[in-house]
């Protein structure tokens, strides 16, 4: 596959993908490449039919001006849910298309997937209390579509509006809070953190909004469809739980572990479910926690020793049984390196590590990813919040020296 509008272009053929592809097993290539504002945030699935879709969130007018000018790019009334779509044995993709966009709010962090009945579902936040508030007024919202085969935005049948509300939630916030009080660590930040999940605890709106979607939805066994999601208001994660094809909610108990957001969920051969989370209280790890009874309570979280300085992950169980999770494979604060691991034995240990693209002083991150039919294993992410960036490979590479 050709590689097309490359960005900073000399740096990453020398800096990022020397080496990289002599074997011809790795392709990269931007989704598109005309200015669209800020673009953040992306999900890639597989469809029924073997086309791949990618959904990101972005300005719409990256020079227009409103109401919410002066904002976060991310955070303005103009943003909205994109997409682009690449259809069986096609090397192009399509001309970006608008999936969701509530006038005169922001939409972000997308999540796609595809149920047990061949459905598209589009999940994602609607920040409410923008200006004066930001991630913690998200409203979680998704959307259902039978007819997404086609050429442009999908049509939707379906949408469902979650108003998170896990049992227990009010005592595990409490007890989470105690534990940030007195655990290791303890200074005046620290303190005044946990006093402020426990003043979250008495607000309504901070306990039902600020559930933000990251990552793919799984389906279990039974056909249910389980949303990771994290409340942005105290950094605590629960999953939503879609029952007969989203006839019927329900939430797990929470993570009983605060600093820990933007879940990605898998299922291992003996059925436990995995949970990965984006550190959000300053160990630098990537933290795990798993679920016996599926999704419906969850261990602590502990660390593992894969780096992550904060930003997004996506982990996936690979057709060979091993799992993968891709992530910036840093301690510090940035994310110019972007990398697979691999562990063959349950998320114990992750031996192996593989540099997907590294240029110093430039961003790359929020990475999504998928293993299509065809075994490749297909990774998207934002570069440089410019444009999405689309990284194939065989399973096999990651093993590669």
């Amino acid at each position: 596959m050709p590689r097309r509008g490359l960005l900073s272009l000399g740096a990453l053929l020398v800096g990022a993908w020397a080496g990289m592809d002599a074997a011809g097993d790795i392709t990269s290539e931007t989704i598109f490449v005309e200015a669209r504002g800020h673009v953040h945030a992306s999900s890639i699935v597989e469809t029924p039919r073997g086309a791949l879709l990618v959904a990101w969130y972005e300005n719409g007018d990256p020079t227009g001006s409103g109401p919410f000018e002066g904002q976060d790019l991310d955070k303005r009334q103009d943003v909205r849910i994109s997409g682009a779509r690449r259809a069986p044995g096609a090397t192009q993709w399509s001309r970006p298309f608008v999936l969701a966009d509530t006038a005169d709010l922001p939409d972000n962090n997308p999540a796609l997937g595809i149920d047990s009945d061949g459905r598209l579902w589009l999940i994602h936040a609607t920040l409410l209390g923008v200006p004066e508030k930001a991630w913690g007024s998200a409203l979680t919202r998704a959307l259902v579509s039978t007819d997404f085969e086609r050429d442009g935005t999908p049509r939707w049948d379906a949408s469902h509006t979650l108003v998170p509300k896990p049992p227990g939630f009010t005592s595990a916030v409490a007890q989470a809070a105690e534990q940030v009080r007195i655990g290791p660590g303890r200074t005046t930040e620290v303190a005044a953190r946990a006093n402020r999940m426990l003043a979250t605890t008495a607000d309504p709106y901070a306990r039902h909004l600020g559930w933000m979607p990251r990552t793919h939805p799984l389906v279990l066994p039974d056909g249910t469809l389980l949303v990771p999601l994290a409340n942005e208001n105290v950094n605590m994660a629960a999953m939503a739980l879609a029952h007969d094809g989203g006839a019927r909610w329900t939430f797990s108990a929470a993570v009983p572990t605060a600093g820990v957001i933007q879940p990605s969920v898998i299922r291992l051969a003996d059925g436990t479910l995995q949970a990965y989370f984006r550190d959000a209280r300053g160990t630098g790890r990537i933290a795990r926690s798993t679920s016996t009874d599926q999704g419906r309570t969850w261990s602590a979280a502990t660390p593992t020793d894969l780096p992550n300085p904060s930003g997004g992950i996506e982990a996936i169980v690979l057709r060979s049984g091993g799992i993968a999770v891709v992530h910036n494979d840093q301690t510090g604060r940035e994310r110019d390196r972007l990398s697979i691991a691999l562990s063959t034995d349950g998320g114990r240990t992750w031996p192996v590590r593989k540099v997907i693209v590294h240029v110093a002083g430039e961003r790359f991150d929020y990475p999504s990813v998928i293993q299509a039919r065809d075994g490749r294993v297909h990774v998207t992410f934002s570069d440089n919040l410019k444009t999405i960036r689309h990284v194939s490979f065989p399973e096999a590479w990651i093993s590669t020296p």
